[in-house]
């Protein structure tokens, strides 16, 4: 049974490998330990990683982005109660950023960089599963969670089945829809990234966007041609589409591009009018005449 419980753990890992290449987070430093700063509050000596990446982030200037990876997967459905298990799993990576952040690594990592005014340390917990139909939604039945304030640390994200499988079918359907180009991030402009050293898109998909429903890529058609693509993980609303249209009038007024803007149920015959009538809502024509709406995932009607 430990044999098999190790196999499941290094098949979710390598899932895991993969989805970081894919979002841009190569050569990730894996399963390592840190010295814990407190074993008696900690209960251990040492903190296992999964796996950590660091860049200098794209959504605040001048910012160090270390991120700390836990990937708990199983052979099993999601428990149908799943607070007090995620609890366990927060601690843990919550300790573990607590040591990193006095850690010999950090500190040479920040040594090694020029021109960082600010430096965060994260988490994120890969929660998978290898069960292909399991419906739960973890990220809903957490999200009144009060997660613990004991630890120091930047922040936790969360990524479950469902959430990795919008990720993957996003950037997928990108790389089948323009094959042989290369295909960005968009970087939200933040506020906080309004300086000229910052880019505005880049291979490295930045920590916040695992928080997002939304996925902003660019593709380079030609020299002097982009087209800027956002892809929804909600289900097609004509609302929803007017609040994206919004959101792409932004990023691309920088930049001559055509839109497109897709979601998992689009459905051009019962949708169209509905598309159309959210572009008269816009009225900008030299914006919506080169916005096309689209379904992300493959079937016989794309």
């Amino acid at each position: 049974m430990g044999e098999f419980s190790k196999r499941i753990g290094e098949v979710g890992e390598e899932i895991v490998v993969d989805f970081l290449t894919l979002i841009g987070w190569h050569n990730p430093v894996r399963n390592f330990d840190i010295p814990s700063i407190d074993p008696e509050k900690h209960e251990k000596s040492t903190h296992g990683i999964d796996a950590y990446f660091h860049y200098k982030s794209p959504v605040i200037s001048r910012t160090l982005e270390n991120i700390l990876i836990s990937v708990k997967y199983s052979k099993d459905k999601y428990p149908n109660a799943p607070v007090e298990k995620f609890k366990s799993y927060y601690r843990d990576i919550g300790m573990a950023v607590e040591s990193f952040k006095k850690s010999e690594i950090r500190t040479r990592n920040i040594n090694s960089r020029s021109n960082i005014e600010t430096t965060f340390d994260r988490g994120v917990i890969f929660w998978l599963n290898n069960v292909n139909d399991d419906s739960v939604d973890l990220l809903e039945k957490l999200s009144k969670l009060e997660a613990p304030k004991d630890y120091n640390h930047d922040g936790v994200f969360l990524v479950d089945n469902k959430k990795i499988e919008f990720f993957f079918s996003a950037i997928e359907y990108v790389k089948r829809k323009f094959p042989g180009k290369e295909v960005e991030f968009t970087y939200f402009s933040t506020g906080l990234n309004n300086d000229n050293e910052t880019p505005k898109n880049g291979k490295i998909m930045p920590v916040q966007y695992l928080g997002s429903n939304i996925l902003p890529m660019r593709v380079q058609d030609s020299a002097d041609k982009n087209t800027l693509i956002l892809v929804s993980r909600e289900k097609f609303e004509e609302e929803e589409l007017i609040k994206l249209i919004g959101l792409a009038k932004n990023i691309t007024a920088n930049y001559q591009s055509n839109t497109i803007i897709a979601f998992p149920d689009y459905n051009r015959v019962q949708h169209e009018q509905l598309v159309d009538n959210a572009k008269l809502i816009v009225e900008e024509a030299s914006f919506t005449n080169t916005l096309s709406v689209e379904n992300y995932n493959p079937n016989f009607r794309n």
